[in-house]
């Protein structure tokens, strides 16, 4: 997953035949391709803002979902500005990582 770049979604899932939010990003992979940075797209401001902030605050884990539909499963981090954030990619237990 080096070097990707381009659009996505952070997606939260109640199970695997629901999902609860999705949420359209502008992604940039860090170098080593094991973070993204993240750009809410278009941006999120007063009451919606605050809900982004409450979810990312009480369940920081994720989908990032591609437009290839391919996925991976992320932590989401901000610091003060939930329209830019940091995700770093969480290993499942049986990857052996």
């Amino acid at each position: 997953m080096n070097g990707r770049e381009g659009t996505a979604h952070l997606e939260w899932w109640a199970n695997p035949s629901t999902c609860l939010v999705r949420i359209p990003v502008r992604v940039t992979s860090t170098p080593g391709g094991a973070a993204w940075n993240a750009a809410l797209s278009p941006r999120i401001e007063g009451e919606g803002r605050e809900s982004v902030q409450d979810l990312i605050d009480s369940d920081p884990f994720c989908t990032l979902r591609f437009d290839d539909s391919s996925a991976v499963d992320v932590e989401a981090a901000h610091s003060g500005d939930v329209n830019h954030l940091c995700l770093s990619v969480v290993l499942s237990p049986d990857s052996g990582g």
